[in-house]
């Protein structure tokens, strides 16, 4: 028996990524029953296809735009810096964390709001990367930032 494509609709490119929204339900009874709001082809290498993020269809712009931004963070720490997923999802909700204090009042899901912090958190990835940082000084540097605290604080 095939399984239903989980894929409910197409929302556009971000980051060179393929971004749909999906049946949180079809996911959790085809594929994973801990599937919860997004994911990406690093976490889930068996349904997720290469080159796409995944957001829970129905969640509200400000959790859809924080969501796929999460999923982007994660899947290019552990694709292209070979971070583990503890170490890969805990700076991505550092930074998803602080993502969401810029979306008060977004009407829609914004991705070109989404690749901006992106191409922001791929800087600050370089800075400190350059400056010799480990993966746990990425993950106390990215959590000061969810704070709004300065990283050296």
């Amino acid at each position: 028996m095939k399984l239903r494509s989980p894929r409910t609709r197409y929302l556009g490119r971000c980051c060179g990524l393929r971004v749909y929204a999906v049946s949180g339900l079809r996911v959790r009874e085809g594929s994973d029953i801990d599937f919860t709001q997004g994911g990406n082809e690093a976490v889930y290498p068996s349904y997720v296809p290469r080159g796409e993020i995944w957001v829970e269809a129905g969640l509200g712009p400000r959790d859809a735009s924080a969501t796929i931004l999460h999923e982007i963070v994660e899947r290019d720490l552990m694709l292209r810096r070979g971070l583990d997923y503890e170490h890969a999802h805990d700076i991505a909700s550092s930074r998803e964390l602080a993502f969401r204090r810029t979306l008060r009042g977004l009407a829609r899901a914004s991705l070109p709001r989404v690749a901006s912090a992106f191409r922001l958190f791929r800087a600050d990835l370089g800075r400190a990367e350059r400056a010799g940082a480990t993966p746990d000084d990425l993950r106390r540097i990215s959590r000061s930032l969810a704070r709004g605290l300065r990283p050296d604080s």
